[in-house]
Formats: structure tokens, sequence, C-alpha cells
């Protein structure tokens, strides 16, 4: 019998078209979405930000949104009508025809209780405490004790709730009094087929030895301090470059420092790419970097994509030491670990990795085996399955 599952993502802004400015909720999306159908399983899938207004999901919404409060409120009372429209349209639509439903969880959204209450497996999968990263980190909501109320009576109804790190695992039992035996720790992964180097030619920007950086432009993501350590770096005579594939809030502010530094000529700012490009791009690297601070609450809960997919290019990684580098990361074999915002050790980390330039393909390909062995999107739904078949037994 063909396994049904009902894919369900309702927040307006991810989508899976190539324009969309979420890049790596996309890539998510579509890394679950293909591993169930890899594994046998026939999806149908219910995808909300495919069908809204193409401006809802390209390059730019969320800062307009999140520059005005009203905007904010307006999208607030949205998701919520959007809500409960789109779980009752959910359920019409494919009711009948799945036989368990998997949810990217959105704030205000709850569409699979509706399958849930005519006895349908719902498996809700949330990225982030979202009533805190939505107001704290993103400045996208308004109405967060609403949003908490609901995120907590979504996360207590659903049958298995998955979460993308241990943190964060964490964060839901001690914030939200959840109870961890429902859930299930599934970090992000990788289309080992998609990412894959012997399928993309490199295109480069610079002769010399370039570090490069996939993914959104936003406060945790450390860029600034990787300005500040390539400039030092560049004042000891060595050849460093830059590359930024991505758009976020503080890409206005990465450009102006750059100048500042002198490192301009140095750095190309590339923008937003469609997905089918980004591979490309990654092959143009020497080395990725993936060097997270701790979000505004004093913590990490994030599971880099970035990471993965570098690795999964056959690049060694430059790599903040949290949970999924510490994990994935095998230092001085397949990339270098530094301590998160350390500005002085990511300086010396980087002379290092350049030291290093003819051992870095050998590290690469390492880094592509641990990467296809063991933290493909495949490999991560087929230990999902067997944790819930294991359990209902």
């Amino acid at each position: 019998m063909v396994k049904r599952l009902g894919y369900l993502s309702s927040a307006p802004r991810v989508s899976t078209r190539s324009e969309a400015e979420l890049g790596g909720p996309r890539s998510h999306v579509l890394g679950v979405i293909n591993a169930f159908e890899t594994l046998g399983w026939q999806v149908n899938p219910f995808i909300v930000g495919d069908h809204v207004p193409l401006d809802w999901v390209t390059k730019g919404s969320e800062q307009s949104m999140r520059q005005n409060k009203v905007k904010v409120l307006m999208a607030d009372l949205l998701r919520i009508g959007m809500g409960m429209t789109n779980g009752r349209r959910a359920w019409r639509e494919m009711g009948s025809e799945v036989d368990l439903v998997y949810e990217r969880f959105a704030a205000f959204q709850a569409l699979g209780r509706y399958f849930n209450k005519h006895g349908i497996l719902w498996i809700l999968e949330t990225n982030a405490p979202l009533f805190i990263e939505s107001k704290q980190e993103r400045k996208t909501l308004i109405l967060s004790s609403l949003a908490r109320n609901l995120e907590v009576k979504a996360y207590k109804n659903c049958d298995y709730l998955v979460c993308i790190s241990e943190e964060l695992k964490q964060i839901i039992v001690e914030k939200l009094n959840i109870s961890s035996e429902k859930i299930i720790v599934m970090p992000n992964g990788v289309d080992v087929t998609f990412f894959d180097p012997n399928q993309h030619q490199a295109k480069r920007f610079f002769d010399g030895f370039t570090i490069g950086f996939v993914g959104a432009m936003t406060e945790w993501q450390g860029l600034d301090l990787l300005l500040e350590a390539v400039s030092r770096v560049r004042a000891d005579g060595v050849d460093i470059n830059l590359t930024f594939v991505g758009d976020g809030s503080v890409r206005t502010a990465l450009e102006q420092k750059a100048k500042a530094l002198s490192l301009i000529n140095h750095c190309k700012f590339i923008g937003q790419v469609p997905r089918e490009d980004v591979p490309t791009l990654i092959a143009g690297f020497d080395v990725g970097y993936s060097g997270q601070v701790p979000l505004k609450m004093g913590r990490m809960y994030l599971s880099p994509i970035k990471l993965y997919e570098y690795m999964a290019m056959a690049k060694p990684v430059i790599a903040s030491d949290f949970e999924d580098s510490s994990r994935v990361v095998i230092n001085g074999e397949t990339g270098f670990i530094i301590s998160a915002g350390n500005l002085q050790q990511l300086y010396e980390t980087i002379l290092a990795a350049y030291e290093a330039l003819h051992q870095l393909n050998q590290m690469g390909e390492k880094a592509r085996e641990i990467i296809i062995n063991q933290h493909s999107w495949q490999t991560r739904v087929a230990s999902l399955i067997d944790t819930i078949t294991l359990e209902r037994e």
C-alpha cells in the first residue's frame, strides 16, 4: 500500500518559488518533501506561500513589514484569519487522501489540528520558539501573548513535535512546559543529490583565496566579525577575499563596513539568487563560513542549513562551536571550529585555513562523505519514520 503524506506549511512568506526571499525555509521544505518521496511516500503538499501574491515572499518583504508597526499588526491579524481558513481548506482538499500530516509550524497557525481530530497522525515541526524569535529577533510580531498561547496549544495537541536542535527542545520544555517525551530532535540536513560538486561548474569572483557565505544577512550570523578578521589578515599581507550570497537586514551596514575597512574591492555582495544558482556559487568558495553568535535571548538554538550545504559541496567550513558544528565538523579535518564571537580566534583560524590551502580539497571530500553517510535529508526523514513507527508499535 502506498504511504500518503500531507505536507503542510502555512506561513505566508515561506515559499518554494525560486524568487522567495527566505532561502533557508525553502531548502528545508523541499528537502523534507523530496526525502519522503525518495523513501516511497506519495506527498500532497499544501504550501500557502506558493499561492500568495509574489511580492509577499520576494526580496524586502520582511524588511518592509518590520519598519512599520501597523503593518506588523495587520500581518498578525491576517495570519490569524488565514490560519482558520487554510486549515479548513487543507482538510477539504486532502483529508481523505493522507495517512499522516507533517506540518512546518508558523505563528498563529496549526493546520494539522483539523486532521488530528479526525484521527490522522499529526507531526508538527518547529524551527524556533516563534513567539520569542518573531518579536525579539525579527520584529515581525505584535500580538505576542496570543501567539504564545496558540503556539503552546499546538505543541501540546500534536502527536509528535520535531525540534531542529537539542537546545530548542530544552527551551520549549523549560519555557512552555511541553513534555519532552513527545519531542523528536531532527537537525537540518541537505539534499546531497542537488548539492553535488560533480554536477556544478564553479563560479568564482576572485583569483585569490575566498571565504564564502550563503544565507540571510542577519545580526546573529557574525558577518561583521568576519569583515574585521579579514581586514586584519589582509593587513598582514595575505590575499583573502569574501563572497556574500544572500540579502537581509544588515546587508547595507556590512557594505558600509567593508568600505570603511578598505575591503570593498575584495568583497562581492551578490544578493539573493535563485536556489538553482546556490551550488555553483558555493563551488567557487575555498571555505564556507557559518560563524553564528548567540541570539538576543543569549542562546543559539538554530540548525544552520548552510553548514550542511557547504560540506555537501565538498567545502571545508569555518563554524562557530554550537550544536550542529560540534556534531558534524571534525576540527582540522573537515573544517575549523571557533568560539562564537571570538574575533582573535577567527583571525587565527582564517590564517590557518589559508596555510592549509593545499589540503582543503581533501578536507572537503571527507566533509562530503560524512554528510552523505549521516546528514542527508533522506537519512533524517528515515530516522524520523523509524522513531514514530517504533513508538506506535
